[in-house]
């Protein structure tokens, strides 16, 4: 598995924890020095990821932030979605307009036993009693349009 990294912390410290690492654990790594702190690409046995972060977890003063990891382990057997939750979750959506949904003053939508405020996407006025669709949210508002029969 491949993992690159940003890490600010003491040069010395790092390039011992990495060396022993390497010298224990099937590892090689690059490191970069950016503005500020390193860029470090790691390659190495995903069953060895656990005990390589648990170990820079114990460099004092260290920060690091994982950027990306590639392939190895689990990440070669499954391609896992993210679940999309809060407002996110409702992207997609169909509902009932409650209200006529005008572009200046928007409108009211029940979605899942709740009353949202929404305003339609474009400039056309939604009736009340219209399927629509929720496209996105802003702010407390979410955008809607007009849900035909055919994309049910």
């Amino acid at each position: 598995m491949k993992v690159t990294l940003t890490v600010e912390t003491d040069e010395l410290k790092l390039a011992q924890l990495l060396s022993k690492f390497a010298e224990k654990y099937r590892m090689t790594y690059k490191l970069n020095r950016q503005a500020r702190g390193y860029r470090l690409e790691v390659e190495l046995n995903s069953d060895d990821f656990g005990e390589f972060m648990r170990r820079m977890n114990h460099l004092k003063g260290a920060t690091f932030k994982i950027e990306e990891i590639r392939g190895g382990g689990l990440l070669d057997k499954f391609n896992v979605s993210l679940t999309r939750t809060n407002v996110d979750a409702l992207i997609g959506k169909e509902a009932i307009a409650k209200t006529d949904i005008d572009p200046i003053d928007g409108g009211i939508i029940k979605l899942s036993g709740e009353l949202w405020l929404s305003r339609p996407a474009d400039n056309a006025i939604i009736k009340e009693g219209s399927k629509v669709r929720v496209i996105r949210t802003e702010g407390v508002s979410l955008i809607v349009e007009g849900a035909n029969e055919l994309n049910v």
